[in-house]
C-alpha cells in the first residue's frame, strides 16, 4: 500500500508550453522524491515520446499513462508491461473521416499530417514529431483557430461512441478511456486512494475530477472558464506553477509520503 501519489499532465503543466523545459519544477520534484511520493506522467504524448522523456526527467515513476489515458504502462520489475484501455487509432480515424464528411469540418488528423507539419504546430524536432505521430489509441486533430463546424463535428464523433478532448494545441479523438480512467487504473495498481492531479487543459478534467487534490495549472496568455468545483489553482503557468503548488502542499503538511515508494 502506497501513501500519496502525484499524477501529472506534461505539456503546459510540468513542461513549459513552448520550450518544454521542466527544470523550474525541480525543487518540488526533489521534495516529492525525498518524501517517497511517486510522480506519474499522465499525458497526451505517445509511449515512444515518454521513453526519451523518462531519461530526461529522472523523477518520473516507471508507471505512466499515454495518449490521454488510453494506454497505460507499468515498467516496474515483475509487473505487466502495457494495457490498452481505449479504442484503437484505426477506429478513431474512421470516426474522424465520417464526422468530417457529415459536417464539412476541415481538420487534419495526425495520420494525415507530415512530420514537418507536426513540428511546425508544436515546435518539436522532426524526430520528436515522428514519435508524436506513433499513435495506438488516440488521434490528435489540428483545426484552424476559427471554424464554424466545431460543435457539429464533436456531436458526430460522440454519436459514434467517442469523445473529443481539448488539449493545449489540438482536439484529441478518444474512445471511452480518458485521464480519469488512467487515474483509477493507477490507484488500483498502487492500492491507494490518495491522489494529487495537476493539469492545464480540458483533456485533464476527467483526471482532476476524481483526484483527492486537484490543481489547475493556468494556460499561458489565457484563462479558460473553470468547469470543476473543489479545485486549487496555481498562480503561475507551466513548471513554475507546478513547483509552487506542490511545494505549498508539502509546506502545509497536507500530504504525507512516508508510506510511498518511488519504485513501487
Amino acid at each position: 500500500m502506497t501513501g500519496w501519489v502525484v499524477l501529472t499532465d506534461l505539456d503546459g503543466t510540468l513542461l513549459d508550453h513552448d520550450s518544454y523545459d521542466w527544470r523550474p519544477a525541480e525543487p518540488a520534484l526533489q521534495a516529492l522524491q525525498l518524501h517517497r511520493i511517486p510522480i506519474i506522467a499522465v499525458t497526451s504524448k505517445t509511449a515512444a515520446e515518454l521513453v526519451s522523456l523518462r531519461t530526461d526527467i529522472p523523477y518520473l515513476a516507471p508507471l505512466m499513462a499515454c495518449e490521454n489515458g488510453a494506454v497505460v504502462i507499468d515498467d516496474r520489475p515483475d509487473s505487466p508491461g502495457r494495457e490498452i484501455l481505449g479504442e484503437a487509432t484505426s477506429t478513431l480515424i474512421g470516426w474522424f473521416e465520417q464526422a468530417c464528411l457529415e459536417t464539412g469540418a476541415e481538420g487534419i488528423g495526425f495520420h494525415q499530417a507530415s512530420d514537418q507539419q507536426v513540428a511546425d504546430w508544436t515546435g518539436l524536432s522532426l524526430a520528436s514529431a515522428s514519435l508524436a505521430r506513433a499513435r495506438e489509441a488516440s488521434l490528435p486533430v489540428y483545426f484552424p483557430k476559427d471554424w464554424s463546424a466545431r460543435a457539429a463535428f464533436i456531436g458526430a464523433v460522440e454519436a459514434r461512441g467517442g469523445q473529443v478532448l481539448e488539449g493545449g494545441r489540438f482536439l484529441h479523438l478518444a474512445g471511452k478511456a480518458d485521464k480519469g480512467t488512467a487515474l483509477r487504473w493507477m490507484s488500483r495498481r498502487l492500492r491507494t486512494s490518495q491522489t494529487i492531479a495537476l493539469g492545464d487543459g480540458g483533456n485533464d478534467d476527467a483526471m482532476l475530477a476524481v483526484a483527492t487534490i486537484a490543481i489547475r495549472i493556468p494556460t499561458v496568455g489565457a484563462r479558460r472558464p473553470e468547469s470543476l468545483t473543489a479545485i486549487r489553482r496555481a498562480s503561475l503557468p507551466g513548471p513554475a506553477g507546478w513547483n509552487e503548488a506542490v511545494l505549498s502542499l508539502l509546506e502545509q503538511d497536507l500530504i504525507d509520503g512516508s508510506r510511498g515508494e518511488q519504485d513501487e
